[in-house]
Parts: structure tokens; sequence; C-alpha cells
């Protein structure tokens, strides 16, 4: 496969990542304190998260069956954890640890 089509691809994959990601934080803007959503319903393996309408990332369970979380704009991850609520929880600690001017912003 060509370079250029390698490219092509990974562009399309991303803008079809973002498009998800914002419609299920659509759904958990007004939510207060954390909630989850799942990124690709009704499958909730992979969910983003939010804290009061903030997206502070995304946590997946693995196939050995915990979880990881990873802070919005971060290349590595945290876990496993034993479920969900407590991989979103550990993002929320991750983040307010994290100086408000390091934390990535929406585009």
């Amino acid at each position: 496969m060509s370079r250029i089509v390698e490219l092509a691809e990974r562009i399309v994959y991303r803008a079809k990542l973002k498009f998800l990601e914002e419609a299920a934080l659509a759904g958990i803007a007004h939510a207060e304190g954390l909630a989850l959503a799942p990124l690709c319903p009704p499958s909730r393996v992979i969910q983003v998260v939010a804290y009061d309408g903030t997206h502070l990332g995304r946590v997946r369970q693995e196939r050995e069956g915990g979880w990881i979380a990873v802070v919005k704009g971060a290349a590595h991850a945290t876990g496993p954890y034993e479920d969900a609520r407590t991989a979103a929880e550990s993002l929320y600690v991750q983040c307010i640890l994290t100086p408000p001017h390091e934390i990535a912003r929406e585009d």
C-alpha cells in the first residue's frame, strides 16, 4: 500500500474518532460530576469521560478484562483498573493534579 493511501486512511480514522468523541461528549455535556458515555453505542468497551462537562479523556476495557485510562492528549495509559468507573475516577484525579495550563483544551 502506498504511503499516501496509508496517510489518508489515518486522517479518515482520526476524523471519525473525533466525530464519535464529540457526539459522546454532547450527550454528557450538561451532566454534573463525573460522567461516562460510550464512544460507539451500544458497545461500552471504550467510554468518553467528562467532569462537569469538561472532557477528561477515555477509558477502555482491555482483552484481559481490566480497564485502562487515557488522559485527553496523553500518549500513555494508566491502569489496569477493576471497572470503568474506577478508571474514570483515576482520570479525574490525574487531571486535578495537573496544572490547568497543561491540560489539553478543546480546539
